[in-house]
């Protein structure tokens, strides 16, 4: 039995998984803490669970890569089909931002602030300000400044 991370999903029982999961148990991993992604394949009404067949393995909770393939799976974002094998955008990038290229100054090339999104925060940007977290941080919540 496997506990999904959306608590909307109920629990489900295990029909088929892959050689990476096995590995994964034999090589002592505690597979409570890993993600995996699975997909639901039968729920009769002999089971109380949904039988569902594991297609990958994401990686372990609590590493950066696996945490942050998890959100975008979990909000189904596809980041499969923007990218080449070496990890670079394909132009199929530029295509499904074209919505957005009404903020986007010609010349420059960057992104443009709505006026209406200037007037409500405080303008920060002629400051120096960065971030003193570390690279693995999820939030990048404490900065310094130098005037």
């Amino acid at each position: 039995m496997a506990v999904p991370v959306n608590t909307k999903l109920p629990w489900f029982n295990i029909k088929q998984a892959p050689a990476e999961y096995h590995s994964d148990i034999k090589e002592g991993r505690n597979i409570k803490h890993r993600y995996y992604v699975f997909k639901f394949s039968e729920w009769t009404k002999n089971y109380k669970k949904p039988l569902c067949v594991i297609t990958e393995s994401i990686g372990e909770a609590g590493n950066l890569e696996a945490e942050s393939m998890r959100l975008l799976r979990m909000h189904d974002i596809c980041t499969e089909a923007y990218e080449n094998e070496n990890c670079e955008p394909t132009a199929s990038v530029h295509e499904c931002l074209k919505m957005f290229s009404k903020d986007i100054d010609q010349v420059s090339k960057e992104w443009i602030i709505p006026e209406e999104e200037i007037k409500k925060r405080l303008d920060l940007r002629e400051k120096r300000i960065f971030t003193i977290d570390p690279i693995t941080a999820k939030d990048l919540d404490d900065a310094l400044s130098i005037e």
